[in-house]
């Protein structure tokens, strides 16, 4: 038994009226716990929707019930939270609300223990219509399923977490900033859609890392460089509001590491990827010479910083465009890119080339009368 139709129905309805009036309209006598049980899932779905919430119209909830469906992981999650919130509401009690007893029967799935109360599997659509009928006997055995899942889920979950303690946060860091290389690989070749997932994932992972541990230098910056490459992306599709919106969270996030950090020894690089970052938020403004001053200040903070000598390169093309071409300093900024570049993701022989073949490109249009 799938908890898809009950995400489905609630979802599409709230768009139609709103969250509250549509899970109390469906399962009145168990609405609070479906609502705790939902909302985590609800914020899941809103970053995955670009910080849209999915009830806001009846498009979007349809898109998110599909998504929903797709995902067994968003399912599981829900299923989780909804025994996590039932045991200590059944437990003990001898009266259940009907309710309550469909949602057991819904959150316990297709399990051996349900076969074997109902004489096979239920349609959860057969459930929220009509209930169950159960005698009080089935309904302490249902209870007393509903405790052991929960155990079980609170075991694996002890397990899981003596894993993350010793390696998770570092784990997830090394692939957020892989996620990053290949945004940003996948924005140059403009496969815009692939680019968003791929931000869309990283943010969770910066998110999780930033929840439990928000004075992270390290992760702070690479939240920036995600919000960086979610305004870049929707630069190429000319949709200048969101694009705005995301070089201002960039910004602030920048600015905060910049700020707050202090400039020593352990923390230079953090602070040089931060103002270097700001820089990337002035380029896309088109506010190239300011760009130009904070990339300056990033690689005399690390002067083998590879990607800020080629945001600096991308910026002095971007002045020529505008009229304003230094030949010397593009040239400069780009032999620095080669000298530091060198095995790093983004920065292969082949993309090299190309900023070569751009260079060329000034390099003949000044020689020309």
């Amino acid at each position: 038994m799938s908890v898809a139709p009950l995400f489905q129905r609630v979802v599409i309805g709230a768009a139609e009226s709103s969250l509250d009036v549509a899970g109390s309209a469906l399962l009145p006598g168990a609405w609070p716990i479906v609502k705790g049980a939902l909302t985590p899932v609800l914020d899941r779905l809103k970053q995955r929707f670009g910080g849209q919430d999915v009830t806001a119209s009846k498009q979007l909830a349809t898109e998110a019930a599909s998504l929903f469906e797709r995902d067994e992981h968003l399912q599981e999650l829900f299923r989780t939270n909804l025994l996590a919130a039932l045991d200590p509401v059944v437990r003990g009690q001898r009266e259940i609300s009907q309710d309550v007893e469909k949602l057991m029967l819904i959150a316990l799935g297709n399990t051996r223990a349900l076969e074997d109360l109902l004489g096979g599997v239920t349609r959860i659509e057969e459930v929220l219509a009509g209930g169950v009928s159960l005698k009080p006997d089935d309904m302490e055995k249902l209870a007393v399923t509903v405790a052991r899942y929960v155990k079980a889920n609170d075991q694996t979950r002890a397990i899981a977490q003596q894993e993350m303690r010793e390696v998770a946060g570092e784990l997830i860091k090394r692939q957020a900033a892989r996620i990053e290389a290949r945004a940003v690989e996948l924005i140059r070749e403009h496969k815009l859609e692939r680019a968003a997932d791929e931000v869309r994932e990283g943010l969770v992972l910066v998110s999780v890392l930033l929840n439990e541990a928000p004075s992270d230098a390290n992760v702070k910056v690479l939240l920036g460089y995600f919000y960086k490459a979610m305004a870049q992306i929707f630069s190429e599709t000319d949709n200048k509001l969101e694009a705005g919106l995301y070089l201002d969270r960039a910004s602030e996030v920048f600015e905060l590491v910049k700020d707050v950090i202090p400039a020593d020894k352990k923390t230079i690089d953090n602070v040089a990827s931060a103002i270097n970052g700001l820089g990337d938020v002035y380029y896309g403004r088109g506010e190239f010479e300011r760009a130009i001053d904070n990339f300056r200040i990033a690689t005399t903070l690390a002067p083998t910083y590879a990607n800020a000598w080629h945001d600096m390169f991308g910026a002095y093309v971007g002045l020529a465009c505008a009229g304003k071409i230094n030949l010397k300093e593009m040239r400069h900024a780009l032999q620095k890119t080669k000298e530091t570049g060198q095995g790093i993701p983004g920065l292969d022989a082949g993309y090299i080339a190309q900023l070569e073949d751009t260079l060329r490109g000034w390099e003949q249009q000044v020689e020309q009368p």
